[in-house]
C-alpha cells in the first residue's frame, strides 16, 4: 500500500473487518472488566481510560471507513510530520485544524490539543456541520497526549501503591485486549492506505504527552514537548526502580503480588521504549555549555539524567521480576 494511492477495495474491506474484530475483542474484555473488577478509585479510572481508548479507535475507524486516497503523499511520509496534520489532511478538515504554535511549544502540540478540546465541546457543533465524524476523529487524535498522561499517572500510582486495578484473568482473557489493539492498528493502517502505520498513534501520544494541560509556558527554557516526554520516561523509570527495590529489599512500599508486579513493570518499560521512539521525532534542544567551568554541556546532562534513572530501573526491574524476595 502506497500513501497517496487509492485504497484497494479488498484492502479496505479487510480493514473494516479488522475494525469489527477489534470491537468484538475489546467488548469481550470490557464485559469481563465490568463484571469482575473490584470497585475502587483506581479500577474505575483505568476502566474509564479503557473505554476512552475504545471510543477513539472506533471514531477513527468510522472516519476512515470510506477513505479512498490521500493527496500530498510526500508530506505524510515525513517522519517529522505531526500526526494530527496527517490526519487532518486525510479527513479533509485541515481548515479547522490550522493552529499557531504558542510560547515555547515550537512544535504546536499544545495549540492543537486546545483546538481539539474546543471542537469536542458540544457548543462547537456549528463548526462541524456536515463532517462531525471526521472533525471528532481529528480532535480525539489531537488530545491523545492528555489521555496518555492520565494513563502514565495511573500506572505510576499502581507502581507506588501496589494496588492493581483488577485481578489478573486467564491468558485467554488477557489476549482479548492485545487482539483488540493489534486489530485496530491493522485496521487503521489498511483503511488509511498505509499512512497510519501500526504504533504511530502510540508514538504520537508519547511525543505529545500532556499537551493541552497547563498554560503552555516553558519555565526551564527547553521546549515543552521534549521536556514532557523526557520527564515522563524518567518518572516511569523511577517508579519501576522503587517498586522492584521495595519488594525485593527495602519494603518501603506496600507489597505487590509477583505476577501483578511483572505486568505493571513490563507495561512501564514498554512506554519508556516508546518514549525513545518519540524523542527521535522531536527537535533536540541544545542550550550549549554552562556552569562556572563552562564544561557542563546541557545535552550531556540530560542524557545523564535519563541514563542514570534507566540504569536504576534496570536493577529494580531485575529485582522485581525474579520470584520471591528477601524477608522484611
Amino acid at each position: 500500500m502506497q500513501s497517496g494511492a487509492a485504497v484497494n477495495p479488498a484492502v479496505r474491506w479487510a480493514g473494516r473487518l479488522a475494525s469489527l474484530v477489534g470491537l468484538a475483542a475489546w467488548s469481550t474484555w470490557l464485559a469481563w472488566r465490568v463484571s469482575s473488577a473490584p470497585v475502587d478509585v483506581i479500577s474505575v479510572l483505568v476502566l474509564v481510560l479503557e473505554v476512552a481508548a475504545l471510543l477513539v479507535s472506533l471514531v477513527l475507524s468510522a472516519a476512515l471507513w470510506s477513505f479512498g486516497s490521500l493527496p500530498g503523499h510526500s508530506r505524510v511520509r515525513s517522519r517529522s510530520a505531526p500526526l494530527v496534520d496527517v490526519v487532518a489532511e486525510m479527513l479533509g478538515v485541515a481548515d479547522l485544524a490550522t493552529v499557531h504554535a504558542c510560547g515555547a511549544d515550537d512544535t504546536g502540540e499544545v495549540a492543537r490539543a486546545r483546538r481539539g478540546l474546543q471542537l469536542l465541546d458540544p457548543r462547537a457543533s456549528r463548526a462541524i456541520v456536515g463532517r462531525p465524524v471526521a472533525v471528532t476523529a481529528w480532535a480525539l487524535v489531537a488530545v491523545e497526549g492528555i489521555r496518555r498522561m492520565m494513563f502514565v499517572a495511573l500506572l505510576v500510582v499502581v507502581l507506588l501503591t501496589g494496588r492493581f486495578p483488577f485481578e489478573l484473568p486467564s491468558w485467554t482473557m488477557l489476549a482479548a485486549p492485545a487482539v483488540a489493539v493489534v486489530s485496530f492498528s491493522v485496521s487503521h493502517w489498511m483503511l488509511s492506505g498505509g499512512v497510519l502505520r501500526p504504533g504511530v498513534r502510540l508514538r504520537w501520544s508519547m511525543a505529545s504527552v500532556g499537551a493541552g494541560l497547563g498554560d503552555g509556558t516553558s519555565r526551564s527554557g527547553l521546549p515543552i514537548r521534549w521536556t514532557a516526554t523526557l520527564a515522563t520516561m524518567i518518572v516511569l523509570n523511577l517508579g519501576v526502580a522503587l517498586r522492584g527495590l521495595s519488594d525485593r529489599w527495602t519494603h518501603g512500599l506496600g507489597p505487590m503480588p509477583h505476577h501483578e508486579r511483572v505486568v505493571t513493570m513490563s507495561v512501564s518499560w514498554w512506554l519508556v521504549l516508546v518514549g525513545f521512539a518519540a524523542l527521535r521525532i522531536l527537535t533536540k534542544p541544545s542550550l550549549g555549555f554552562y556552569g562556572a567551568t563552562r564544561r557542563l554541556e546541557e545535552t550531556s546532562t540530560r542524557r545523564l539524567a535519563l541514563g542514570t534513572t534507566l540504569a536504576v530501573a534496570l536493577v529494580g526491574f531485575a529485582a522485581g521480576v525474579l520470584p520471591g524476595g528477601l524477608p522484611a
